[in-house]
This record gives structure tokens, C-alpha cells and sequence, in this order.
């Protein structure tokens, strides 16, 4: 009998909110080693809670607006709205809610991945997946330990997929809803959804019968319609009252470009600007280059595994355009985002079962990296330069 919440994620969410507070806590002791300007406030939540998290707490504060920089119609409502209820019902600061929407996302999160991969596979599968999910070699674990909002992104895809792959539509319409409200990549979810319904159904009954099949259509507008009128509805509404049009995806200004380019176009950019720097490059350009380097070797593991026939094609395509998305609207911060697909879970094809103390020494990689990219963007001095 598979436990409800297995072991694997219990002692990976353990060590998350660990490795949190100890954090959180030996920062509020000395505060001269912070870099000021990016806390929101000198306590151990408020030290969990900024970089991106700071647009969630002004969000949370004070609603969108039109002349804020950054500007917040980048970000999607769930987690702000979320910690405004959490703040109203439970009389806690911002800091402390987000920080609650994070760790609870980071439970949801591995137990939803862990329940797929064990339904797809076995449950020796699914606990590798969860370690290599938790601690990825991207270094990028650091968003489980501050308060970031995309973890929840991580539960809802995996339970969109398990709940339409296990024929309940209308539920994984509901579940995808919310993921279209938490993250950007939440569209590229939707549509891999419904070319997955008719792909499976086309596979069965041949592509002009399925077409003509009501019963494909309904499963269709189960899994489909909800999500997308609630992404629409999302960005004529945000588009409004930012005064600017298709604001989440495109005009950030701050954050990306106006218009979309091809995502590779954004790489040799990237690639060639900083072949031309006439200094060195610092810890933070070399840490880009390294998640840059693991998410193409990754991409082609990916591929691999599918076409041997291993791994569902839809998490194949969802992880590729969960990368490309960002990088068509200028942001370079794909090793965040490559953390909220399968990308993480790639090297576990690799590795031979003779050599599995290597998940050990991964595992070690990715837990060094993440603390080198938590001091080094966090604390002073600091000459890294890396978005987190």
C-alpha cells in the first residue's frame, strides 16, 4: 500500500524549512550582513522575502498599479492574494504568509510529483525523483528556502497532468486554473493539455473520427475552457489596469522586453555579450552559463528517454516551452524556471543502477550550489551579479 505522504518528502520538505529558518534566523542576528536595500524588513521572515517576493508583498498591499518599478502586472495573483487572506484571517505580517505559502507549496509540490511519478513508474522512481527535484543540480533550490511563489507552480502541473492522464478532465481543468494564476508558464500548461486529450483520442479512434466526437470535445472544454477564460479574463483585467497591453507576458520593461523574440536568439545574445566583457566573469555569469549548459544536456536526455519510450511526450514539450516562454520575452532567468518542470528529474535517466550512490554525490552538487547562490546574491560584499 503507497503511503498517503511517503517518507522522500517528508525529509526533503524537513530539511527545506530547515534550512530556512537557520537562514532566516542567523541573518535577523546580523543584519550588517545583508544587503539592506532588497529586505523588506530586518526580521527572519522579511529575510525570506525579497527579490521577487517583494513585488508579491506590494502586490499584497496595495493591488496592482500602474507606475510601479518593477512593474508588478508581471506577476500572477494567486500567492499575493493568497497571503492577503492568510494576513486578514491570521493576523500575521506579509513576510510570515508568504512564507507559509511557500512551504506549504514545497509539501504540495513534492507529494504531487512523487504520486505521478509513482503512478507512471514505482515508488523507488518516484523518491529519486523527489531528491532530484528537491535539491536540483541547477543550484536553484534556493526558492524552496526564501519565499517564492513558484513551488505551488510544481503541484499544480503535476496534478493537471496526473488527473487527466487518470480521465478526470474537469478536475484537471480546475487544477490547471490555478496554475494559470501562479505562473506565466501556466498557458503553456493548458495548451499541452489539450493537444495531449487529442493526440491520446486520435491514437484510438483516428484524427477525422475524433474530430467530429463529441465526447473528445467535452474532455476538450472540461480540461481546457476554465483555465484559459481565467488566464483571458486574468489579462484583460491586468492589461487594464497596468495601462499595459498583454502585460504579463510582454512590455515588463524592467524585467524583459516589449516584444517577443525567438528563445534562441535570447541565448546567443546572452553568450556573445558576455564573451565581450573585457573583465572576468564573476561567480554569478559562470552560474548562469553552468544552469544554461544542464538545461540544453538536459533537453536532449529528455528527448532521449522519450523516444526510447520512458517518458510521456507531454513532459518532454512542457518542459521545453516552460524554458522557452521566458526567453522569448527577454529574461535570462531560466534555471528558476527550468526548476518548475521535469528538467530537474533528466539526470536520473543516466545514471546506471550499479552507480546509484552518484544520486548521492548529485545530491550533495545541487545542495552546495544552492547555498553558494543563497549567500552570494544575499549577503555583502557580494560581486556576483545573477537574477535570481
Amino acid at each position: 500500500m503507497r503511503p498517503f505522504v511517503p517518507r522522500s518528502v517528508v525529509f526533503a520538505w524537513l530539511l527545506h524549512v530547515i534550512i530556512s529558518l537557520v537562514f532566516g534566523f542567523t541573518v535577523q542576528a546580523n543584519p550588517e550582513t545583508t544587503e539592506a536595500q532588497w529586505f523588506s524588513t530586518p526580521d527572519w521572515a522579511g529575510n525570506l522575502a525579497h527579490w521577487d517576493v517583494n513585488w508579491e508583498i506590494r502586490i499584497s498591499d496595495q493591488g496592482y498599479g500602474p507606475d510601479f518599478s518593477p512593474q508588478t502586472s508581471a506577476k500572477f495573483p494567486l500567492a499575493a492574494l493568497t497571503a492577503r487572506l492568510i494576513h486578514q484571517v491570521l493576523h500575521v505580517p506579509m513576510q510570515v504568509a508568504l512564507f507559509l505559502i511557500n512551504k506549504a507549496g514545497l509539501l504540495l509540490g513534492l507529494w504531487a510529483l512523487w504520486r505521478m511519478v509513482a503512478g507512471m513508474s514505482d515508488i523507488r522512481t518516484a523518491d529519486r525523483a523527489v531528491r532530484f527535484m528537491a535539491f536540483p543540480l541547477l543550484g536553484t533550490a534556493f526558492i524552496y528556502w526564501m519565499s517564492y511563489p513558484d513551488v505551488l507552480f510544481l503541484a499544480w502541473w503535476a496534478l493537471a497532468f496526473t488527473c487527466l492522464w487518470e480521465g478526470n478532465y474537469l478536475r484537471a481543468g480546475l487544477i490547471a486554473t490555478l496554475a494559470v494564476w501562479t505562473r506565466p508558464q501556466g498557458a503553456v500548461l493548458v495548451g499541452v493539455m489539450g493537444l495531449s486529450v487529442l493526440v491520446e483520442a486520435a491514437r484510438n479512434k483516428g484524427l477525422f473520427v475524433t474530430l467530429r466526437s463529441g465526447v473528445f470535445w467535452r474532455h476538450v472544454l472540461a480540461a481546457c475552457i476554465i483555465p484559459v477564460l481565467g488566464l483571458v479574463g486574468w489579462i484583460i483585467r491586468v492589461s487594464d489596469v497596468a495601462g499595459i497591453p498583454f502585460s504579463p507576458y510582454v512590455a515588463q520593461g524592467d524585467v524583459g522586453r516589449g516584444e517577443f523574440i525567438w528563445p534562441w536568439e535570447r541565448i546567443v545574445e546572452r553568450v556573445q555579450w558576455m564573451a565581450n566583457q573585457s573583465e572576468p566573469l564573476n561567480g554569478g555569469y559562470w552560474t548562469e552559463l553552468w544552469q544554461l549548459a544542464l538545461i540544453m544536456l538536459g533537453l536532449v536526455i529528455l528527448i532521449v528517454v522519450w523516444r526510447r519510450g520512458k517518458l510521456r511526450w507531454e513532459l518532454v514539450l512542457f518542459s521545453v516551452l516552460s524554458i522557452g516562454l521566458p526567453l522569448a520575452t527577454g529574461v535570462m532567468a531560466i534555471g528558476r524556471f527550468a526548476t518548475m518542470t521535469w528538467l530537474p528529474l533528466a539526470f536520473m535517466y543516466i545514471i546506471p543502477a550499479r552507480w546509484r550512490w552518484l544520486d548521492g554525490v548529485l545530491w550533495l552538487v545541487g545542495v552546495g550550489l544552492a547555498v553558494a547562490v543563497l549567500t552570494n546574491i544575499n549577503l555583502t560584499p557580494s560581486d556576483w551579479y545573477y537574477v535570481p
